[in-house]
């Protein structure tokens, strides 16, 4: 028997056939539509966004890897190269994977005789980029490249490229200023101003290289490379990529000749002296502030830096001063001793506290503080400004130190380049130390003295240039080139111009002024004399060092206290006396004498320097032409 409930609630018994087809048509209406709106779907993904999927597709399975740009040269006045970018071949390795890897990497230790731990080093610092090659060793010797290539079969992953790679053809020549580069750090990654560099690219780490770093710089190039899934390289060509951009050039002031003779007459200084430990120089134009030369010795060798050097051979480069990376151009600070007594000359001319034709009688001591004593034994007896420069009286600047006082010699100082930076471009620079009341009351308040003010003696030592006066050399080139250019100090400088990679001239860096002295000529005339007198006059005390050298030279010579141990070498001057050209500072740290021992380098600057600008003329004889007929 039939439930009468179910029968009413059957729903095919209920529906009508009209309501019947109803749903049938809605049904159908939902099937279309939604085949509708999926094929629109997918003309969006192919024709409307297709190219936009498919570089993301792309991207899944592409990476750029890169092309090294060789890095911009650096050249001298003359067009020759200091740094530049040879062509060597270097090992990288493909991770392909963990298995492979500890086969492969301590078969490739053995053959490059590297420690297994620092390969691993360098292929765990690439984790998470395995599609970038990976550097192992660069600059290989054409051995290690054969054997690479014979074991092949046995290095899967291994493989061998031309890489460009930094090379100094001058050597150790000028490499405390040129610096070096060097793969760029993690704590150099982290800094946003590197932020478009990436593990294993090449920065400049000091010097030239460091300073000039985004000109030298190329763009690097690039070819695509197809990765897995997990972004293993799978060994397909997708072909060349893009070409890199070679770095701009630049060009410096340096003349390459002239900075060879400083530095080997630096060298020779060191060679000859028992106690010096090192000696800098720098040579300025005088018109311009362009820096000729500027040498400090010991340096290095920037190639092996490049090429490799174990760490032991580098610590005992360093311990045995063999090798110094300090630019003492520009950081090193030393006391200048009678060097600065040509500041003082100036403050005392233009403050009027002595003339040209005032007589000042020195015994051998200064009555006030008998302990102040003249380095001449007795005494210079009555000495005006310009013979006090040329016998570099010391009583005589004790007492123009007193009539002063440090604040008026400092006025002076500033505006001659000391106590600030000059500018050069180089990182780096020292500002070193011009001593006033304020800077002293200062250095009591943090423990450096031992009185907030200063005492009598100290305002007198400060006139010749002791106590608490230090400047680098840079800082004391720029005093004599503003001196031997009427007052005005101009910008040291060494870079010229920027060129491109085909040596065309994009930028001219056009020479600046710092500051001018605001003294009257007669001021700046007298001081001139006085200098001159130090290499002229036989009581100067560099006569004997530059008695017969066919041009006249300005110079004072220093010799400085120096409480750590020797007394420090000075020697500042310019020539020629008439027309100065080149302006200098020489330092031997330790060395004693400035005129025995900074005095002959300072001849040798001077003398290769007129002998590059004025070669002397050779008289070649010519034979008469037998061949002409005679009439």
């Amino acid at each position: 028997m039939k439930s009468k409930y179910r029968e009413v609630t059957d729903p095919s018994k209920r529906l009508s056939q009209k309501d019947t087809k109803r749903i049938r048509n809605v049904v159908l209406s939902i099937i279309v539509l939604s085949f509708s709106v999926l094929c629109l779907q997918l003309f969006n993904l192919q024709i409307v966004s297709g190219e936009k999927y498919r570089a993301m597709s792309e991207n899944n399975y592409l990476r750029i890897t890169p092309i090294p740009a060789p890095r911009g040269d650096i050249i001298d006045c003359k067009g020759n190269i200091l740094a530049t970018s040879r062509p060597t071949f270097t090992v990288f390795y493909w991770y392909l994977d963990e298995a492979k890897a500890e086969e492969t990497l301590p078969r490739l230790s053995e053959i490059l005789d590297m420690e297994l731990e620092q390969i691993e080093k360098k292929v765990q610092q690439y984790a998470g980029r395995y599609y970038q090659p990976i550097p192992i060793a660069k600059d290989i010797s054409p051995e290690i490249y054969i054997r690479i290539a014979e074991d092949a079969p046995n290095l899967p992953g291994v493989f061998i490229e031309p890489q460009p790679i930094r090379y100094y053809p001058q050597g150790s020549l000028m490499s405390t200023t040129l610096g070096y580069v060097g793969e760029i750090s993690q704590s150099q990654l982290a800094d946003a101003q590197w932020a478009d560099y990436k593990i294993g690219d090449i920065l400049g780490q000091e010097g030239l290289e460091a300073y000039y770093e985004k000109v030298l710089r190329g763009k690097d190039g690039g070819y695509q490379v197809e990765v897995d899934y997990r972004g293993r390289p799978t060994g397909s060509d997708l072909g060349p990529g893009t070409e890199p951009q070679p770095g701009k050039t630049v060009q410096l002031e340096i003349d390459c000749d002239l900075q060879r003779a400083v530095e080997n007459a630096l060298l020779e200084a060191l060679e000859k002296s028992e106690t010096a430990k090192s000696a800098a120089a720098v040579v300025l134009d005088v018109k311009t502030g362009g820096v000729k030369a500027i040498g400090s010795v010991p340096g290095f060798d920037g190639n092996m830096l490049i090429s490799g050097i174990s760490a032991q051979e580098l610590d005992e480069k360093i311990s045995s001063d063999e090798w110094r990376f300090a630019n003492l151009a520009i950081t090193g600070l030393y006391t200048p001793g009678s060097a600065f007594k040509v500041v003082t000359a100036v403050a005392a001319l233009a403050e009027g506290k002595t003339t040209e034709s005032e007589m000042f009688f020195d015994p051998g001591y200064h009555p006030m503080v008998p302990s102040l004593v003249c380095h001449r034994r007795g005494g210079h007896g009555y000495v005006n400004i310009v013979d006090a420069l040329a016998v570099s009286c010391n009583t005589y600047f004790y007492e123009m130190g007193r009539r002063l006082g440090v604040d008026a010699i400092a006025k002076y100082g500033r505006v001659m380049g000391l106590g600030a930076k000059t500018g050069i471009d180089l990182f780096g620079e020292n500002y070193g130390t011009l001593p006033t009341t304020e800077w002293k009351e200062k250095a009591y308040a943090e423990g450096r003295v031992a009185q907030p003010q200063f005492l009598l003696s100290e305002h007198m030592m400060a006139g010749m240039g002791q106590v608490f006066h230090l400047y680098t050399p840079i800082q004391m080139a720029s005093v004599v080139q503003c001196i031997a250019n009427d007052g005005v100090r101009m910008k040291p400088r060494l870079a010229a111009k920027i060129l491109d990679s085909d040596y065309n001239v994009i930028e001219e860096i056009e020479p600046e002024i710092s500051a001018v002295l605001d003294v009257g000529p007669d001021v700046l005339d007298t001081v001139r004399e006085g200098m001159l007198k130090v290499t002229s006059d036989p009581r100067g005390t560099a006569y004997w060092v530059f008695y017969n050298v066919p041009f006249e030279v300005a110079g004072k010579t220093g010799t400085a206290q120096n409480p750590l141990g020797e007394d420090h070498a000075w020697f500042i001057g310019f020539a020629p006396f008439d027309e100065p050209e080149i302006a200098l500072a020489v330092v031997v740290d330790q060395g004693g004498s400035g005129s025995t021992v900074a005095g002959p380098v300072a001849r040798e600057i001077f003398e290769s320097y007129m002998m590059l600008k004025y070669p002397p003329q050779v008289e070649v004889e010519v034979e008469p032409d037998q061949t002409r007929e005679e009439h």
